[in-house]
């Protein structure tokens, strides 16, 4: 490994920036020793031990002139990290400033940098996945671990079915709603809520609102597909997953007491964006003025993802068992392993989008539904979805 793969960027002062505003620049930034630049050149360092010095006597109108020392040592960005740690420890040195080929400053890599990958091996910062019913799939964009394509394809067939589960259910509920009470009500309930709701025609039965039972209906369908979705093991597989996510992001070890105890929500899951999707359209579909209507869009978009939150822990996301644990542990740790080894390695666009695992999924419920069209197709039965 080497120092390029985990240079990180450097705050700089100048010769005439005062001891304080150096001081905070350290606090806020966590740099123990800053170049000070002129015209672009490194003249020299300070460092925590030459504040420290100031410190104790009087520190009034001292500048970074006044304390700033020669560079000891400098190092490249290929200059391994291995080396850099015996840089460190034979000058005793906090930080290292990276060179590149033209003598201009790149970055700096810090005591804590260096012995966090040399005796862990660097993670990356964010990294993404999905719950497929053969397991956890782990992606940092640009590369990928876990379950494969066609697992994550079978994540769509798996949405799919449940879509069309919670379709069939609805009718079957509205066809027999239909026949307990048209005996009761008479011409009063219209064409029922069957026939309209399956085909788009009829005149369903007024609501007490002024509008029609017809407009509650797609909601209950989609309360039936979460319903559904919690019922899968799948659910049980995305807990895993964002338990694993949390404990690389977070810096842990991937053992199974630490990964059991991450949280099962995560703010960047797709149910966060299921929420806005379903706050946004309640909104369009509510007979309220534009201006109610806009101030109703801008609360969605405060709120969306509090909602989504608790759409996972209501549904999409339960504590996994055991042996789903395990297996988003093992994709963690191959996930680990191979950025470890392919570190700023960059792929084409469109490979990282495939690596996101967004379009396997959708082809896959893509897939299910066309095939459920043309068999209803070929019995002469009309469509469920779409």
């Amino acid at each position: 490994m080497k120092v390029g793969d985990i240079v990180r960027p450097c705050p700089v002062i100048k010769a005439t920036d005062s001891v304080g505003k150096v001081a905070a620049v350290m606090h806020q930034t966590g740099c123990p020793l800053l170049p000070v630049l002129q015209d672009g050149i490194v003249v020299g360092v300070v460092d925590q031990e030459s504040l420290l010095s100031v410190s104790l006597n009087s520190h009034q109108g001292h500048q970074v002139k006044d304390l700033m020392r020669p560079m000891v040592e400098t190092i490249s960005l290929e200059t391994p990290l291995s080396h850099a740690a015996w840089l460190m420890k034979t000058h005793q040195l906090p930080a290292l400033l990276v060179m590149g080929y033209d003598g201009r400053l790149q970055g700096i890599v810090t005591r804590a940098d260096v012995l966090s990958n040399l005796l862990r091996g660097p993670r990356p910062a964010r990294i993404g996945g999905m719950a497929t019913p053969f397991g956890v799939y782990l992606t940092t964009g640009t590369l990928r671990a876990g379950v494969g394509d066609w697992a994550l394809l079978a994540t769509g067939l798996t949405m799919a079915l449940c879509l069309l589960f919670a379709r069939i259910t609805l009718l079957a509920g509205l066809y027999l709603m239909d026949t307990l009470l048209r005996p009761l009500l008479g011409p009063a309930y219209n064409t029922g809520l069957f026939v309209p709701y399956l085909t788009g025609y009829g005149v369903p039965p007024i609501a007490p609102w002024g509008g029609t039972w017809l407009d509650l209906v797609p909601w209950v369908e989609i309360l039936l597909f979460f319903v559904f979705l919690r019922l899968l093991p799948l659910t049980g597989y995305h807990g895993a997953e964002h338990q694993v996510v949390h404990a690389i992001e977070r810096g842990e070890d991937l053992t199974e007491e630490a990964v059991a105890a991450m949280p099962l929500e995560h703010p960047r899951c797709g149910t966060n964006l299921a929420a806005l999707a379903i706050l946004v359209s309640m909104v369009l579909m509510s007979p309220v003025s534009p201006a109610v209507m806009m101030g109703l869009v801008v609360l969605a978009f405060l709120f969306w993802r509090p909602i989504g939150m608790g759409l996972q822990r209501l549904f999409t996301v339960k504590r996994p068992k055991r042996h789903q644990l395990l297996n988003g542990i093992k994709a963690g740790e191959e996930l680990l392993r191979r950025f470890q080894h392919r570190l700023n390695r960059p792929v084409p666009l469109i490979v990282q989008v495939w690596n996101m695992g967004f379009l396997q999924v959708f082809v896959g419920a893509w897939l299910t539904l066309w095939g459920a069209h043309q068999i209803l197709k070929a019995l002469g039965l009309p469509r469920l979805l779409f």
